[in-house]
């Protein structure tokens, strides 16, 4: 009860908050950006209700954005990755191999327009594959929206929504909460960007040490669903890993327009689910806090 107490509240707090970019820059008419991001993150192997589990995860993305106005952009991204599961037991989880390698492929779309003097409006649809390679149908799509109004030189924040598919039927539907407040010259807390292997919403509380670095305590809500293949326990099912990732970050710009950003922490509240092809829960198990650590390396130009 307590567990599960803890995961509403979690949930509650997080997926009210989504990284929104670009709520507190201003680009300059005319100018393009481009973007290249390179990710990875280990997760330590940890215990299941039976057996255990580690994960690695990589991913790349690439994009461009164009502003016509200092209120006004449009921009496209794709990228890819892989994240590679190893478990530990014969008769542990989904009968100890549930899955193994989950591709991971996304296409995003994203409009920044000004409202009024103080105001931005946020677009952002995006696709999304996610599955065992020969899978099948492994796409999902989804909208995100909202709106953010800088209050004063400080603050800068915003309502709005979320709206995806499910590999199921369905839908998720929940409310975004664009922030971007200066408690002091150095001191930030705002919605984190959303990482190249992170798919979730999240918060970060950021302190800058000096012009190149700074430090941070970031958190975010993870619900990772993908499509399995036509062999093992659940053939053509649904796979699903949720956690409640904490990291320390330190990120380091390396020049203008580098940045290498490492952390580390652990995963909380995890849970792992097993569907079968008709929906049915053929197997679930939370699984104890696990070390994980990685990093991001970013150009912009």
């Amino acid at each position: 009860m307590i567990k599960q107490t803890t995961r509403i509240a979690a949930i509650a707090l997080l997926s009210i908050i989504y990284a929104l970019p670009a709520t507190a820059q201003d680009q300059q008419e005319g100018q393009w950006t481009f973007k290249l991001d390179v990710a990875g993150v280990h997760q330590s192997e940890t215990d299941l209700t039976d057996g255990g589990f580690a994960v690695d995860r990589w991913f790349i993305s690439a994009g461009a954005d164009y502003s016509w106005d200092p209120r006004k952009s449009i921009g496209f991204s794709v990228g890819g990755g892989k994240s590679s599961y190893e478990f530990d037991g014969l008769d542990a989880f989904g009968g100890g191999n549930p899955w193994n390698k989950i591709e991971d492929a996304r296409v995003s779309v994203s409009g920044r327009f000004g409202l009024g003097t103080t105001g931005m409006m946020f677009v952002t649809p995006t696709l999304r594959f996610n599955g065992e390679k020969g899978s099948g149908d492994d796409s999902t799509y989804g909208l995100y929206l909202a709106a953010a109004w800088r209050l004063n030189e400080n603050l800068t924040i915003g309502p709005g929504m979320g709206v995806f598919s499910r590999l199921e039927d369905g839908a998720r539907i929940f409310p975004l909460l664009a922030l971007d407040w200066d408690i002091t010259e150095r001191l930030n807390l705002s919605t984190g960007r959303e990482l190249a292997v992170s798919q979730g919403p999240g918060l970060t509380l950021s302190y800058q040490l000096n012009d190149d670095w700074s430090l941070g305590l970031a958190g975010r809500y993870e619900d990772i669903e993908f499509r399995l293949d036509d062999e093992g326990p659940a053939a053509g099912g649904v796979g699903r890993d949720q956690s409640l990732p904490i990291v320390i970050t330190s990120s380091l710009k390396l020049e203008s327009s580098i940045l290498l950003t490492l952390f580390a922490g652990l995963e909380l509240d995890g849970t792992l689910k097993l569907k079968d092809a008709t929906g049915v829960v053929i197997d679930e198990s939370s699984y104890d806090p696990a070390p994980i650590f990685g990093g991001v390396f970013e150009i912009r130009f």
